[in-house]
């Protein structure tokens, strides 16, 4: 069963490592991947040098048949699916809309980071951790033309904890996805798939990750700032204005019990070890951070430099709507 991958992300990037390596429960690697198609290298970085991503990256390193195309549904890519017998797609983090006549033509399994049909979308795991959800999962479902409205062949439940951020939950759903997704591809090969309609009822969407999303304001509940926090970790990064300076937080906890600062949105309490912001209800203990063209540090790093005490954090000032 001839099979190409479509993906763009590090999340595509892990199932794509899954169908070369196998997906780690002792399960051979699939040897029927013919194809990746992946979105064009793009300008990154203070160099703005052309970048490969992560999926297309790892098929140069991997010496798979790599195509980069605008459109993977141009006329000639797919005469090029034709000529290689493809009969079935994965996608997975992939970043474009997959159109007809690929969704009639083929069989296109696409992984999914929720459990549907809640967090359809852009980024369904960083928003159930901002939504302070204690479970998600990963759903092989079939596409179809609504965005990730398709059938579902397989799912598998993960946890979220308290101390858990975006990038531990990534690693999470990467695991259980390349075990479900080897348990529908051979489901495929034998004749025996089966698909479950969504049901419409419950049905949220996840949106894409925008620059309000990034911004901590500390008139809200210590609980929602620390989810806040941890779905932006570790690679898209929150902030909070404290004495007029952009701090990056990038990992906090939860403090128990009450301090000087608790239920005084802003206010702020330091020593040379630790770092505490005042919220709605309690305080959030920041744990890392990263001053204004710095690395990121431990707080009590920093705490250790400053010359003068800090007073307040400040909420963000939000475009008139």
């Amino acid at each position: 069963m001839p099979i190409a991958f479509a993906g763009t992300a590090p999340f595509g990037a892990a199932m794509l490592r899954a169908l070369l390596d196998g997906p780690g429960d002792g399960r051979p690697a699939r040897d029927d991947l013919v194809l990746v198609v992946s979105q064009p290298d793009r300008p990154a970085g203070r160099g703005k040098k052309l970048q490969s991503p992560p999926v297309a990256q790892l098929a140069k390193d991997r010496d798979v048949r790599l195509v980069q195309p605008e459109r993977m549904h141009d006329p000639e890519l797919l005469e090029l699916y034709r000529e290689l017998g493809i009969t079935t797609f994965v996608v997975a983090a992939f970043g474009q809309m997959v159109r007809e006549p690929l969704l009639s033509d083929f069989l296109m399994l696409n992984v999914h980071g929720s459990i549907l049909p809640e967090y359809r979308g852009a980024a369904p795991i960083e928003r159930s951790i901002m939504d302070g959800r204690d479970e998600t999962g990963v759903d092989i479902m079939q596409m179809e033309a609504g965005l990730d409205t398709g059938p579902i062949a397989e799912r598998a439940r993960v946890p979220i904890a308290i101390d858990d951020d975006a990038g531990s939950v990534f690693a999470k759903l990467e695991a259980a996805g390349a075990r479900i997704l080897y348990d529908a591809l051979e489901r495929a090969d034998s004749g025996t798939l089966t698909f479950e309609p969504q049901p419409e009822d419950g049905a949220t969407y996840a949106h894409k990750i925008t620059a309000p999303d990034r911004m901590l304001d500390p008139s809200r509940t210590t609980r929602e700032l620390h989810d806040q926090v941890r779905a932006l970790s570790p690679h898209i990064g929150a902030w909070l204005t404290v004495d007029g300076q952009r701090l990056g937080l990038w990992r906090t906890e939860i403090v128990d019990g009450e301090t000087e600062v608790s239920g005084r949105p802003g206010a702020v309490w330091h020593d040379n070890q630790r770092l505490l912001i005042g919220t709605a209800d309690g305080a959030l203990d920041v744990l890392e951070l990263q001053p204004p063209g710095k690395r990121r540090m431990p707080a009590g790093d920093w705490l250790r430099g400053l010359r003068t005490p800090l007073e307040q954090a400040t909420a963000p000032e939000r475009p008139a709507s």
